[in-house]
């Protein structure tokens, strides 16, 4: 049965042009996003060699160095944006401008965060009122060291913003392959030869993301199409990356923040299903990595356009992007749904926490595809520079989280499951509200919007027939 849907898609899925030059763009973005989880893994599997206090000491510090990641994105998303605008314009002058203020405005917010971090460290570990003193030393000592290095994390993501606007993923590929490598192999010695526990991981951390800045640098002057103009920032160009930055910057510090108030709603079901949700999310980031770099790719791609105001083309992306994003989703809707076990029992042994993960996968397997929808949707609005769209939907319905959790996991027979519910019905209510709201756009503007979503009524009389 599967086999037959695969080759009903396939067959539909010939790419076109534009499907090719968004996967060339899309696979080194992908590869940079398996080698950052890869790290993640590795780096977990170390510290927790020095036991669980290890592991709640570099989780809770890392929460506040995950802020400063969605922090940038003021900065990062709207240099990408504008700077694909003025290369599809062939602007170069106005593409150095972005670039020389962009660098000036996240050298800026890192110095900020750096400094805030560093001021109040055991106010920020306080917020978590961990009991266990030395966990609390160690998360205090964890993010000294990292917050010493944002400066070194804002900088290498400036530049893959950079890299990636003019198309070059595969330099943001290589730069993070040698920083990542590096950590990766100093993480052991730091740790254990050098004895220095989770500030060894920290201090790996920096000397990884020293060196991919110093490979973006030589890049930079090597490999780069647009050149810097001039010393200063340009207050107008200032501007308006921040106008296109903000809210994408907003959107995703609010997910963060939910985040931690639905980890304490989970937690009421004890430490099993906070290790389920965890573990959950993990398996998810098959679907969020893949359709998260053909996200990129389609900014990339249509802010080109935008720019050229080839505005004719932006559909075209639309669907090329969808097509192969619904590929994604459709087979992690099918292994969620139909193997959801095995997935589980490759993090955890104990049946009670595969039978929590079964139910939570086949819940959150209803809502895969409208995911990628809302993912493939929101990146056309960052193109345009309508980054305040996909914003405020994803606030609002992500918000509703919290109040649906509550009714269906407390106040209904649906318990814990309930709680994962909540996050699939707001990601479907996403999904599909952006796609109407796209649609809106397209058609507002005259751009042909006919047959992007169907594929063709032969592929789905071949599903009625499965």
């Amino acid at each position: 049965m599967i086999y037959r849907i695969l080759r009903n898609i396939k067959s539909q899925l010939s790419l076109s042009k534009v499907g090719k030059d968004l996967l060339t763009l899309a696979l080194p973005i992908i590869g940079a996003h398996l080698l950052h989880t890869a790290y993640n893994l590795t780096d977990m599997i170390w510290v927790g060699a020095l036991g669980s206090s290890a592991v709640a000491a570099v989780g809770s510090a890392g929460f506040f160095i995950n802020i400063g990641w969605a922090l940038a994105s003021v900065i990062t998303v709207g240099v990408n944006v504008k700077i694909a605008h003025s290369i599809g314009a062939k602007d170069w002058k106005s593409a150095g401008r972005f670039a020389i203020s962009g660098l000036w405005g996240i050298s800026f917010l890192s110095v900020l965060f750096t400094s805030v971090l560093l001021a109040w460290p055991d106010e920020f570990i306080g917020f978590f009122e961990m009991k266990d003193a030395h966990v609390n030393e160690m998360a205090t000592s964890y993010l000294i060291i990292a917050a010493s290095g944002s400066v070194l994390n804002f900088t290498n993501l400036f530049f893959i913003s950079v890299f990636n606007a003019q198309g070059k993923t595969k330099i943001s590929l290589k730069a993070s392959l040698v920083g990542t490598s590096l950590n990766i192999l100093l993480d052991p010695i730091f740790i254990f030869l050098l004895d220095l526990g989770v500030d060894g991981a920290a201090y790996a951390t920096i000397i990884g993301r020293s060196v991919s800045l110093i490979y973006f640098i030589f890049a930079f002057q090597r490999s780069s199409s647009i050149r810097f103009k001039g010393y200063f920032p340009h207050l107008d160009k200032v501007k308006s990356i921040i106008k296109v930055g903000f809210p994408a910057a907003f959107q995703r510090i609010s997910f963060s923040l939910i985040y931690i108030v639905m980890a304490r709603i989970i937690a009421e079901w004890g430490p099993t299903a906070i290790a389920v949700q965890k573990i959950g999310v993990q398996i998810e980031a098959f679907t969020f990595m893949i359709v998260g770099g053909l996200m990129q790719a389609v900014t990339i791609t249509v802010g080109k356009h935008f720019g050229a105001k080839d505005f004719d083309q932006i559909p075209k992306v639309f669907r090329a992007a969808w097509q192969m994003a619904f590929v994604v989703g459709l087979l992690t809707t099918l292994m969620f749904l139909l193997i959801p076990e095995t997935l589980f029992s490759i993090f955890v042994p104990e049946k009670e926490s595969i039978l929590m993960g079964k139910n939570y996968l086949q819940i959150l397997a209803i809502s895969q595809l409208f995911m990628c929808m809302e993912m493939i949707a929101a990146a056309v609005f960052h193109g345009v520079g309508k980054t305040s769209v996909p914003a405020i939907v994803s606030v609002i319905f992500t918000s509703m989280r919290i109040p649906f959790a509550y009714v269906l996991g407390f106040c209904t027979i649906l318990s814990l499951n309930g709680v994962w519910w909540s996050i699939s019905l707001s990601s479907i209510i996403k999904g599909v509200l952006l796609f109407f709201i796209l649609k809106a756009y397209f058609r507002k503007y005259n751009l042909r919007f006919e047959k992007v979503f169907v594929f063709s009524k032969k592929l789905l009389n071949n599903y009625g027939k499965l």
